[in-house]
């Protein structure tokens, strides 16, 4: 079911039918809203709203873990030297860190390696592998290499034994995978693992886990190990929410012990990130994961080198910690300077070139001066702006290199398989993905690409979407029943923030403008007797088309606000529209 908003379409979520869960005393809003979910008997309601550890999968279940976990039982009996060769944003950087956290705890001679994200690109590369293997060493990836080919082979033929975890879509000829040593990644072909939507870090978590049991040989820890799985969570955590992967499952799991962990950390880094980033009294969520904590960790990889940031979560000593996490907010703060000139430049490039037209629903756009470590964050942003994928590259001698961006709809994985032929590479999932491409290909690579999409998303399918969960009254979401809505969190893919709509609302006084910049208005509401204020982010805009009196549609998320000791309910607009 879809209306017009002012600013976007509003799509109702389709109800799962819910069996029975008055066993629960929940309220008809809540139990609606788990249906919108899944969430259909009481058993998977009480797990949905009570995680519990007992519902983390046996990490033996995920395929070659034996074998691995016995390898660096051996690799650490032997005092052979291991290294682990990690991504360079927040999954990779935090898989790294579990590892080797594990492996030094075990007392082995470990050390990580993150490629450079400009110089070397994404992923287990062919020289970097051939250095290593000088060492003798056992190599670890981490967060990458299912698709590492030739890099497995150079390891093999040099006798070095390459232990491969990832979670990105592979190649579904079992034939076409790495010949590496032991493969880890919960959805490898003929895998029994039960949830297969783990970022890089829970695999590494799962790897730590068996490791730590194989090589203690009982599946009882000892004290030590068991309480660094404990703080490990919060490592799992910052990946798992930063990779944006489905907050279901054991996702969920790993998200609310690693989120309620993380202010009690013992990790020096880690406590030296949250003070950087002001978040010391906060109670931290996954909103900021994602919004504070995980852009810093990123910044290191994108504007330099991300093996500060794994040295901040690992071996920094107090001092050194401050150092690097006050650096990474200042990288942060020149990220964001350089994320919005380019944006600005490549919305424009769009709008010249004619990319915004309804017979055009792919954007590809590249140039020689846009900064490679943030062409992924400026493909997210034209996204937002066009509703459509949105592909964007820098230009770097006969080549383009770039993040890919997408909408719900069209899995850019798979639109990119259909160009491969035209591709130097390219790898990633249905959200997102890099590429390289020949310039000499590249209008001819931006033609498929487009053809593609359009067969796949309609017109009327370019703007964006608020998907609504039901539609209620102000006298619906008293304090009480929004803090039971609260309790679903944390929120990301698959676990979306509750978003409602009231009809009819009356607008009591002139909006409000708020902020710095006046781009944010407070709107104050009634509907019979009841008040409530409501905040829209980014729409003052709208502000002199409001007047007392007018009737509105509001769809927003439901939140508790605390101020001088005082709870209360807030609206957080996602759209309005002036009611029929």
């Amino acid at each position: 079911m879809f209306e017009a908003g002012m600013l976007k379409r509003w799509r109702f979520r389709e109800n799962g039918q819910v069996t029975d869960l008055s066993d629960l005393n929940l309220s008809p809003l809540m139990v609606h809203l788990l249906g919108n979910r899944g969430v259909l008997d009481s058993q998977t309601a009480r797990d949905f709203l009570n995680p519990k550890m007992t519902q983390l999968h046996d990490p033996g279940l995920l395929p070659d873990i034996d074998k691995a976990a016995s390898r660096m039982s051996r690799a650490v009996r032997e005092g052979q030297p291991i290294v682990i060769y990690g991504d360079y944003d927040v999954d990779g950087i935090t898989a790294s860190s579990i590892l080797w956290h594990t492996l030094r705890l075990a007392g082995a001679h470990v050390r990580t390696y993150v490629p450079h994200r400009i110089e070397e690109g994404y992923g287990i590369n062919c020289d970097a592998i051939t250095a290593m293997c000088e060492a003798d060493p056992l190599i670890i990836s981490v967060d990458c290499g299912i698709t590492a080919v030739e890099p497995a082979a150079i390891a093999k033929a040099k006798g070095v034994d390459l232990i491969i975890t990832d979670h990105h879509e592979m190649d579904p000829d079992p034939r076409k995978l790495p010949d590496a040593y032991a493969l880890v990644h919960p959805r490898l072909p003929d895998s029994e693992y039960p949830f297969g939507e783990l970022c890089g870090a829970g695999v590494a978590f799962k790897l730590a886990w068996q490791f730590a049991r194989v090589h203690n040989g009982s599946d009882r820890l000892p004290k030590a190990y068991r309480d660094l799985m404990i703080q490990q969570m919060s490592l799992a955590a910052l990946g798992t929410v930063a990779d944006i992967v489905p907050l279901v499952d054991e996702n969920r799991v790993i998200t609310t012990f690693g989120l309620g962990q993380i202010k009690h950390t013992d990790f020096m880094g880690l406590n030296a990130l949250i003070d950087a980033a002001r978040l010391r009294d906060e109670k931290i969520d996954a909103y900021h994961v994602g919004f504070v904590l995980g852009p810093r960790l990123n910044a290191c990889g994108r504007m330099g080198h991300a093996k500060d940031a794994v040295h901040l979560l690992t071996e920094a000593t107090e001092d050194e910690a401050m150092d690097i996490a006050e650096f990474l907010t200042q990288e942060n703060d020149k990220r964001r300077a350089t994320e919005k000139k380019i944006v600005d430049k490549a919305a424009q490039q769009v709008i010249d070139r004619g990319y915004d037209q309804s017979d055009c629903r792919a954007i590809v756009v590249a140039d020689h001066d846009w900064h490679p470590g943030v062409v992924g964050i400026v493909a997210s942003r034209i996204v937002e702006q066009f509703a459509r994928p949105a592909i964007v590259m820098n230009i770097d001698g006969d080549e383009a290199h770039g993040s890919a961006r997408s909408v719900e709809g069209v899995s850019i994985h798979d639109a990119l398989k259909h160009c491969e032929d035209l591709l130097v590479s390219f790898g990633g999932h249905a959200m997102a993905a890099g590429l390289r491409v020949k310039l000499e290909n590249l209008d001819a690579f931006r033609d498929r690409l487009v053809a593609y999409v359009n067969e796949h998303l309609s017109a009327d399918d370019l703007c964006s979407i608020v998907n609504i969960d039901t539609e209620c009254t102000l006298a619906d979401i008293a304090l009480h029943e929004v803090q039971q809505i609260e309790r679903m969190a944390p929120f990301g893919p698959h676990n979306p923030k509750p978003v409602l709509c009231v009809r009819g609302v009356q607008l009591q006084r002139p909006p409000m403008i708020m902020g710095q910049t006046g781009k944010h208005m407070r709107l104050n509401l009634r509907q019979g007797e009841q008040y409530l204020n409501a905040v829209a982010f980014n729409m003052a805009d709208l502000a002199p088309k409001l007047a007392p009196g007018m009737k509105l549609d509001i769809a927003f998320e439901p939140k508790t606000n605390t101020w001088q000791g005082k709870t209360s309910v807030d609206m957080m607009v996602k759209d309005l529209k002036i009611s029929d």
